[in-house]
C-alpha cells in the first residue's frame, strides 16, 4: 500500500516521501480501515518534523523519528474485522484518530477512538473533525464546569481553535470571545463566538476586559501576559505544544499563590469524547472547518503550507477516491470550506 513515511528530521521536503509499505494485518480487537480521507495538523508539521523543539526528541526519538508513518486523523470504510469485533462490520463507514493515518490502509482497536462517520459529512469533512476536536475537549477539562463563564479563545482560527469555539459556544454554553487574524474574523464569528477580536487591531492584554477563562489554543502566549486580562479565580490554559513545560510549576504555584491560575491543557484522545462530537455534528452544532485539500502525493506542499501558519481551520489530505454513491455529496461553502 502507499503511506507517507518520515525516516529523518527536517523540511518537508527533506523528511517526507510517499512509499511501499506492508499493509497492516488486523489484530482480534482492530480493524482494518480503506482510509479514504486523512490531514495534516499543525502537530504533524512542527512537533515531529520541525528541528527548533529539540526537546520533543526526547519522546519522539533523538537522532531519528522512532516512528516513520505519518498522520493522525482519518476517514474511510472498513475493509476488515478482527476476530473479536463486535462493533463494527465490513462496509461501516468510519472516522478517528490512528497514528500512520497519512496511508491507504490503517489498523484502528475497536475501543479506541474511532467511530461511525457522521452520515452527512464526507470522507475529507470527516477527517476534519477528530484532531481538533477531541484536543479542545481535554484541554479545557482544566477550567470545568464552563456553562456560563466567559471564555476567550486565542488562536481561534486554527484547528484546535475552531473546534474550541463551537464547543464552548454550542455544547457547554460559554460566552465566547475569539481572537483571530483579520483573514478568520467572518469565519469564526459564524463558529458561535459573541465577539471576535482582530489580534491585529486590538490586544486583548490591554483592553481592560477581562474573563473566567482564557484559552490559548496555540501556545504562544504567556500566563504573565493574560494574567491581566482574568478576573479573579479565572483560569489561564494553554495548548500543549511540545515546549510549555514550565506551565507545569507555574501551574503548581499558582495553586497556592493569587487567586489566578494556570494551567497546562494536555491533549488527550478518548473515544467517548469521539461519541460526543458526532453526535453535535449530526444535531447541527458542529461542523468542519477547511481550508486546502490535497492529494496523497501533494504531502509536502500541504506541510509546507501548514508549516506557514496561515491556515484556516483543517488542511485535508485526499488519499483514495470513493466509489460513487459511498458518500454524501461535498457540503457547501457556507457548511465550514473556506476558499482557497
Amino acid at each position: 500500500m502507499r503511506a507517507v513515511v518520515q525516516d529523518r528530521y527536517g523540511p518537508p521536503e527533506e523528511a517526507l516521501r510517499v512509499a511501499e509499505v506492508e499493509r497492516p494485518l488486523p489484530k482480534e480487537v482492530e480493524v482494518l480501515v480503506k482510509v479514504h480521507a486523512s490531514s495534516v495538523t499543525r502537530g504533524d508539521a512542527m512537533g515531529v518534523r520541525h528541528v527548533d523543539y529539540r526537546l520533543i526528541r526526547l519522546f519522539t526519538g533523538i537522532r531519528r523519528p522512532r516512528r516513520t508513518s505519518t498522520g493522525m486523523e482519518f476517514a474511510g470504510r472498513v475493509d476488515e474485522v478482527g476476530t473479536a469485533v463486535t462493533e463494527f462490520r465490513v462496509g461501516d463507514e468510519v472516522f478517528g484518530i490512528k497514528a500512520g493515518a497519512n496511508a491507504e490502509y490503517v489498523a484502528v482497536s475497536e475501543g479506541g477512538p474511532v467511530a461511525q462517520k457522521p452520515t452527512t459529512l464526507t470522507y475529507e469533512e470527516a477527517a476534519a473533525v477528530p484532531d481538533g476536536s477531541l484536543l479542545a475537549i481535554t484541554c479545557l477539562r482544566p477550567a470545568y464546569p464552563l456553562r456560563g463563564k466567559s471564555v476567550l479563545v486565542y488562536g481561534a482560527a486554527g484547528s484546535v481553535g475552531t473546534a474550541a469555539v463551537q464547543l464552548l459556544a454550542n455544547h457547554f454554553e460559554a460566552d465566547v470571545t475569539a481572537v483571530c487574524d483579520t483573514k478568520d474574523v467572518e469565519v469564526v464569528r459564524s463558529l458561535g463566538a459573541r465577539n471576535v477580536l482582530d489580534r491585529f487591531r486590538e490586544d486583548f492584554t490591554r483592553n481592560g476586559e477581562t474573563y473566567d477563562v482564557v484559552f490559548d489554543a496555540v501556545g504562544k502566549h504567556s500566563f504573565r501576559l493574560c494574567r491581566r486580562s482574568l478576573k479573579p479565580g479565572g483560569i489561564y490554559v494553554s495548548m500543549d505544544v511540545g515546549f510549555m513545560y514550565h506551565l507545569l510549576p507555574l501551574g503548581l504555584v499558582t495553586r497556592f499563590v493569587g487567586s489566578r491560575r494556570a494551567r497546562l491543557g494536555v491533549g488527550r484522545y478518548r473515544k467517548e469524547d469521539l461519541l460526543l462530537v458526532k453526535e453535535l455534528v449530526e444535531t447541527g452544532r458542529y461542523r468542519p472547518v477547511i481550508d486546502r485539500r490535497y492529494a496523497l502525493d501533494e504531502v509536502v506542499e500541504a506541510n509546507r503550507y501548514v508549516e506557514s501558519g496561515q491556515k484556516t481551520g483543517n488542511v485535508v489530505l485526499r488519499v483514495s477516491e470513493a466509489a460513487i454513491g459511498e458518500q454524501p455529496e461535498p457540503a457547501a461553502a457556507h457548511q465550514g470550506e473556506v476558499p482557497i
